[in-house]
């Protein structure tokens, strides 16, 4: 999990923020994802202490250890490069250092996936909460062009051919639908991704003292996500969380298609300020936002279909079939986020929809 998106091309800043988010590429720095990991594992040594795992002062100088933990990424790097997964070195940074003890009080009845997977989904809970605030506006912009534009009219289309006129309301309506939709659907999708993975080695919830259950509930609490059985294996939130992303962004892709093709010279359906410009051809003023919606949308769909490959874990746990979303969610996330700015940016571009007065 990188702050980049997989194609470095793209993400280098040399096309701008088309399909580059630098908000919610942060969210998946390394900084960002060991701060994640550190904040699972110290609610983990609180929950140790509680059910009497752990002397409470080991759970307390274990904490403090935590807190003023900084990390050395080169050394996170040679241990994920051993062991294909940076936790092992992590909590063995974690406890360099402290007495036997108090080492005892971090990680100790935790498995990596336990770890990388909460992590993973309070980073998520942190997309949705940004991509609300961003959806709240795309609407808002919406809601506004259709109040301008409420006594005019444009060309209805079907099949690519001119069909009856229709108010341009309706247009923006048919823009609006899936977006307010996939907003309505961010409390059932939150509680769906908001789920603790505090599952043990091989998902029996085995926690120290025999106390799993109760374990799992604590931590979850701390963590103000939902107390569940392992779903190691069960990769159901993270392609639910994908899903929504295809929806949300085929969403802002029909938007941009749709003005890009009211942008055509002898439709002239909508007028777009500033932007576009062409090098070889002066009088051009090329829709890139909408082009670049469009693009991001079918990008994320095909994404998907390689994030649905997750779902094939062998027995318990699997290395091979896990690895996938740190590669392709974190990519998809991002440029969900990059097509919101797009929408927010190109719908505030727009001077006029419907038919020339």
């Amino acid at each position: 999990m990188t702050g980049r998106m997989v194609n470095a091309l793209t993400s280098s800043g040399l096309f701008g923020t088309h399909f580059h988010d630098p908000e919610i590429a942060a969210l998946f720095s390394a900084d960002a994802v060991v701060a994640r990991m550190v904040a699972v594992e110290g609610a983990w040594t609180e929950v140790l202490a509680r059910i009497g795992a752990v002397d409470l002062s080991d759970a307390e100088a274990a904490l403090a250890a935590m807190a003023a933990f900084r990390p050395d990424h080169a050394v996170l790097r040679t241990g994920a490069e051993r062991d294909g997964l940076p936790v092992p070195a992590l909590v063995h940074a974690l406890r360099q250092g402290l007495a036997k003890p108090v080492a005892a009080a971090i990680h100790h009845g935790l498995t990596s996936q336990d770890v990388i997977d909460t992590a993973m989904v309070l980073i998520l809970r942190d997309a949705l909460d940004a991509f609300d605030a961003r959806l709240a506006e795309v609407l808002t912009l919406l809601d506004r062009h259709a109040a301008a534009a409420a006594d005019r009219r444009m060309m209805g289309w079907t099949r690519m051919q001119a069909a009856l006129p229709i108010p341009v309301a309706a247009r923006i309506a048919t823009w609006r639908r899936p977006l307010a939709a996939a907003q309505g659907a961010l409390p059932a999708l939150r509680a769906q991704i908001g789920v603790l993975q505090c599952a043990g080695p091989v998902g029996l919830q085995d926690a120290p003292q025999g106390q799993g259950p109760e374990a799992a509930r604590l931590m979850a609490e701390r963590l103000g996500l939902t107390p569940d059985t392992s779903w190691h294996a069960d990769r159901a939130p993270m392609l639910a969380f994908g899903h929504w992303l295809v929806l949300l962004c085929g969403a802002l892709g029909k938007l941009g298609q749709d003005i890009a093709l009211m942008a055509q010279q002898g439709v002239d359906a909508v007028t777009l300020s500033g932007g576009g410009g062409s090098s070889a051809m002066p009088h051009k003023q090329n829709p890139v936002r909408a082009e670049a919606l469009v693009t991001v949308a079918r990008f994320v769909a095909a994404q998907q279909g390689g994030l649905a490959q997750a779902l094939l874990h062998e027995q318990e746990r699997s290395g091979a079939a896990w690895a996938l979303e740190w590669m392709i969610l974190p990519a998809m996330t991002e440029a969900t986020g990059a097509a919101l700015e797009d929408a927010r940016a190109l719908l505030d571009q727009i001077t006029r929809i419907g038919e020339p007065a």
